[in-house]
């Protein structure tokens, strides 16, 4: 008999709950009205959860609640207040982004079963490990692996006793999720808030090759890839969508559960994938999935394709014949919405029998625990107190960050403290740079966020090599590594660090030694964070702002290329950069540096010289990031110079700040303004 997958369905309000389960979803993931990455969807009130929860377990469905989004210092006793609520239902499990809350499910939280969010960015074995030492029972892999990097991976993760899920249709980010800050930026917007607005998706000013929506993804479809995904071992298979509505869930959901059906029964995997198109897509690809990332994952249109691409199959050529392809889909969809409604029914008739029963269990407790937040569950757990530190009596820092051999040349008289940003691919370059750091002691190697296959061994075979007296990373699976060592480490600023929580996780479970507080953060927000004692806290006060990283190639829809499918010698080799323009005028940098992903940048650099004398003694040292980026930002001075001003800064030297903001412009630190 063949190994069960778990098909796993979206539930953005009550009745896309009700019909995932209508249509055989093995389980659906929800979220509240708090703490989710979804907080544009309609949502589920808490207390209509027990009663969802009694239904969805009486049709063999588990119900997963997404808290995957990072959480603030001020919002921690309402998180508090709300896992008590959860702990006593029967939930299956949470799905979790922040390492703060990771901290607290595995300390305080323990039959909570954690779900790993693709908010994560996993994507490397380390990753896994990392996650399992917080006790994550699952791990949503990134969307951008191909079917052997998931097989590994999977691997690792049943080594591990964690299981693997991948989304299978969808939405597909143009970002690695976790990473992105395009809407964050542009509009005060977080995805890390569940805020995303969508902004690669929106029209830009018509680029050289034609394009007027030049980032907007085709729809992800493993439809056709479910032998290859099972051969991998992967555990779940998971449908994105919860902003979509009832009808799209269960013919989505439905169309899947026809497809395991008989894979498990006939060994048959060519299903008929025409309901699909029946409801809103972008038309579709698997691009990622089989390690084909070619031009034709883009489109050009942001809006529902289905008319389209059901007018080219019947070969209609006229303008008359899209109006009768239109109105036939509308006929159709219309005949969904009233089959999908009538099994919705049947399944309120049900509920209301097991509202009858839910007061003899939790429901009742649940109910009366929601009318105010003060009062908690069954056995509650208090907010955990943490002790404030005394403010630093010492001078902070300076650090800067570099990223070639010629810089590190002309800063090398600087007594600031100096550390080298490693590219994404640099396994073909190994040798090189442990020559580097051999010949350097003194140069701090700063791993990136994204560490995928060889280029993850080649980092870890680098932390042995060299054994360096610390690092920093933005990868957690370096982390892992680090910590595994015995090696000194700082969290680098892609992790996301918003909370307390966070930073005792760090230091407790893995013996970090100090983390970067997210550049997301407001002055009010990063004044409650509590710092571990003996931990030290860090900040970049200057640096070109990455809005996105994407493994796609972003100048097919700009510019064009001559390649049409990305391999490694586009990533190892390619040296391109290019601009877009959206509808309001705001125009963004996009740059392929070798040995790097595709990144889009934002054309104003961030320079915050405020946080100086508005939060002395917090930070033990200040980062600028001088990496040679283009944006619109210019700087009249050489680096030796820009140096020397940001020390006089620190230190307090009159006029310094003017000296600054006369020699780097223009910038911005909006984020600092608005927060998170």
């Amino acid at each position: 008999m063949k190994r069960k997958i778990e098909l796993l369905a979206p539930g953005g309000d009550i009745e896309s709950v009700k019909a995932a389960i209508a249509a055989g979803a093995d389980a659906v993931y929800l979220g509240l009205n708090t703490f989710n990455a979804r907080m544009r969807a309609t949502n589920i009130e808490l207390k209509d959860l027990t009663r969802i929860v009694k239904l969805a377990h009486r049709h063999h469905c588990e119900i997963f609640v997404t808290l995957n989004i990072l959480i603030v210092e001020s919002e921690i006793r309402a998180l508090i207040n709300l896992l008590n609520n959860l702990v006593n239902t029967k939930i299956d499990g949470v799905i979790v982004q922040d390492l703060g809350l990771l901290y607290l499910l595995s300390t305080y939280f323990k039959n909570l079963t954690i779900h790993a969010s693709t908010q994560l960015t996993t994507h490397n074995q380390g990753q896994i490990k990392f996650l399992g030492k917080l006790s994550a029972t699952r791990v949503n892999l990134s969307r951008e692996l191909n079917l052997d990097e998931i097989k590994m991976l999977t691997q690792a993760g049943h080594e591990n006793n964690i299981l693997s899920e991948v989304f299978v249709h969808g939405s597909n980010c143009l970002s690695f999720s976790g990473i992105c800050y395009i809407s964050s930026v542009l509009e005060g917007k977080s995805a890390n808030r569940g805020r995303c607005n969508q902004s690669c998706r929106e029209q830009y000013v018509t680029t050289p090759e034609g394009k007027d929506f030049p980032l907007n993804l085709k729809d992800n479809s493993a439809f056709n890839d479910l032998r290859e995904l099972s051969a991998a071992g992967v555990d779940c298979v998971k449908i994105e969508g919860r902003m979509k509505k009832f009808q799209y869930v269960y013919t989505v959901v439905n169309a899947w559960r026809k497809l395991l059906n008989n894979f498990y029964s006939h060994n048959q995997t060519n299903g008929d994938d025409t309901d699909l198109y029946q409801v809103f897509n972008r038309d579709f690809t698997a691009a990622c999935l089989r390690g084909d990332l070619n031009k034709n994952v883009f489109i050009d249109n942001p809006r529902d394709s289905s008319a389209l691409h059901f007018h080219a199959t019947q070969g209609r050529p006229t303008e008359q014949g899209i109006k009768i392809t239109k109105t036939e889909l509308q006929e159709i969809r219309a005949g969904i919405i009233t089959k999908v409604k009538t099994k919705i029914a049947e399944f309120d008739a049900e509920t209301e029998l097991l509202e009858r029963s839910v007061s003899t269990e939790a429901g009742t407790l649940l109910r009366a625990s929601v009318a105010t937040t003060d009062t908690l569950a069954v056995n509650p757990i208090a907010t955990p107190r943490l002790d404030r530190q005394h403010p630093l009596k010492i001078q902070p820092r300076l650090s800067v960050l570099i990223s070639s051999r010629a810089q590190l040349e002309r800063c090398r008289e600087t007594t600031a403290d100096l550390f080298f940003q490693l590219p994404s691919c640099f396994a073909d370059d190994y040798g090189d740079l442990v020559k580097l750091f051999v010949e350097n002691p003194e140069l701090t190697p700063w791993f990136p966020s994204v560490l995928i296959g060889k280029n993850f061994a080649a980092a870890v075979d680098l932390l042995e090599q060299v054994k360096p007296k610390r690092i920093v990373t933005d990868n957690t699976g370096i982390a892992f590594e680090a910590w595994r060592k015995g090696l000194p480490w700082v969290a680098g600023p892609y992790l996301n660090i918003v909370n307390s929580f966070s930073l005792l996780c760090l230091k407790e479970k893995f013996q970090c030694s100090g983390a970067f507080i997210s550049n997301e953060m407001s002055q009010d927000q990063i004044e409650r964070i509590i710092t571990p004692k003996d931990f030290k806290l860090y900040y970049r006060i200057y640096y070109p702002v990455v809005l996105l990283t994407s493994r796609h190639c972003l100048h097919y829809p700009l510019e064009g290329c001559d390649k049409s499918v990305v391999d490694e010698d586009c990533t190892l080799d390619c040296n391109k950069s290019a601009s877009i323009t959206n509808l309001k005028g705001v125009a963004l940098s996009v740059d392929k540096s070798k040995g790097c992903y595709h990144r889009i940048y934002n054309n104003h650099n961030f320079l915050n010289a405020e946080i100086v004398t508005d939060l002395p003694d917090r930070f033990s040292s200040f980062f600028i990031n001088l990496t040679e980026v283009k944006t619109e930002t210019k700087i009249a001075i050489d680096e030796p110079r820009i140096i020397t001003v940001f020390e006089n800064l620190l230190k307090g030297t009159p006029d310094s700040q003017k000296e600054l903001e006369a020699a780097i412009h223009p910038t911005t630190n909006i984020q600092y303004k608005q927060g998170l």
